[in-house]
Order: C-alpha cells, then structure tokens, then sequence
C-alpha cells in the first residue's frame, strides 16, 4: 500500500475539504439571500422589466396560491449567487490550487476578481441581450392570435436559468487559466481542438439553456469568443517546456 507524503491530503481528507468548502458556499449564498429577501419585490420588478417592456404585451400571472413566495425565493437566491460569487469562486481556487503549484495572495485576488467580473458580465449579457431577445422572438409568434400571458414562476425560473448558465459560460477563460497553470492545457492543444470544441459548445450550450433553438445560438456565439479569448489566455500564462 502507497503511503501519502507527509504533506499531501487523503483522498478522504480531500473530500472533508471539498465538503466544508461547499457548506461555506451554500451558507455565503444563503446569507446574502435572506438578505436580498427584503427587497424581494424590488428584485421581482427587476426581473420583469424585460418581459413588460416588449411591443408585445405581455401578462404575468399568479397561478398557485404558493407562486409569489417561490418567486420570491428564486429572485433572492439569484442575488445571493451573484453577491456572493467571490466566495464561492475563492472556496473553488482554495480547493484547486494546490494543484496549480502556488498560491500567492496576488494570485488568488486576481482569481476572485477576474472570475467574479466575468461572472457579473456574463449575468449582464443575460440579462440586456439573451433575456430580451428570446422574450421577442418567442412572444411574435402568435402573430396577434394568442395572449402572451405567462405564469410569473415559469417567467422567473426561465430568467433565472438563463442568467446562471450566462455567468457560469463566461468563466471559461479564468477556467482556462487554472487548467493552464496546472499543465492540462495548452495552445496547441486548444488551436487543435477547436473545430471539436465548436460541437462540444454546442451541446453544452443545449443542456444550460431552455430547450430552444435560439436560446442555444445566443449562448453559443459569446462562448466561442470566450474560448478563442482561452486560447490567448492560455498562451500568455502557459509554463515554459
């Protein structure tokens, strides 16, 4: 049997961390949330703003007797992931970087600075382009025939969805630099690959966003310059052969 170095963890060891670097998460997340929850209606109109701002009128409906406190529920805990993206992006380079070699406080500022800028301008790209563009595209179809009103749950959860896989898409590059560093990634390897990545970014933009076509394009284009922006990144930042 293969004893660990003096200074390397466990495989369960690494699991303990994984588990209290979560909890620390979850509980940045929830806090901020509770928070958020006071100004729930505030969040609610914000989110909304898209929908009733359309040519097409648009009508939001309370269909469960339970729907504006999951609304409310879902927008708070919206604002607590975005807010407490630098936790949770810190908790995940604490965990990793070990594997990258050195962790300096340099370092792990940039990590947490340039992943949560990422994260918001990917939540802003949702929320100014993806969001009101598909809300246009889907409610011209009935033509003036149908009625577009909506159940303000499905509309929240539909939002909320969309502004996560936006912000989770735009830290490709930081992703790309971690790996990077790590010595999994490389330029060629990327230039290589691209044709297959396109077919990959593809299918990963079909499983984060709603199950239409459209939705897919819009994710996918930003996604592309993202992993052509890798490709840059991954170039400066390579260790020398």
């Amino acid at each position: 049997m293969i004893e660990p170095a003096p200074n390397e963890m466990t495989f369960l060891e690494h699991l303990e961390e994984l588990r209290w670097r979560i909890l620390k998460s979850l509980g940045a997340i929830a806090l901020f949330a509770i928070i958020a929850f006071a100004n729930a209606n505030r969040i609610i109109a914000f989110l909304t703003a898209p929908a009733l701002a359309l040519d097409e009128p648009v009508v939001l409906q309370a269909l469960k007797v339970s729907d504006m406190f999951m609304v409310q529920i879902i927008s708070s805990l919206l604002v607590g992931l975005v807010l407490a993206s630098p936790v949770v992006i810190f908790q995940v380079w604490r965990f990793v970087a070990p594997a990258v070699g050195r962790s300096s406080r340099t370092l792990t500022f940039s990590i947490v600075l340039f992943g949560s800028l990422f994260f918001l301008a990917g939540i802003t790209f949702g929320y100014l382009v993806m969001l009101p563009f598909s809300l246009r595209f889907f409610t011209s179809l009935g033509g003036g025939l149908v009625e577009n009103n909506f159940s303000i749950h499905a509309y929240l959860g539909y939002a909320a969805w969309m502004l996560i896989a936006a912000g989770l898409v735009f830290q490709l590059p930081v992703v790309s630099f971690i790996l990077t560093r790590i010595g999994l990634l490389t330029p060629p390897f990327l230039r290589h690959y691209r044709r297959y990545a396109l077919v990959g970014i593809l299918v990963f933009s079909a499983i984060l966003t709603p199950p239409d076509p459209l939705s897919q394009v819009l994710m996918a284009v930003p996604l592309l310059g993202l992993y052509e922006l890798s490709i840059l990144i991954s170039h400066i930042f390579s260790k020398p052969d």
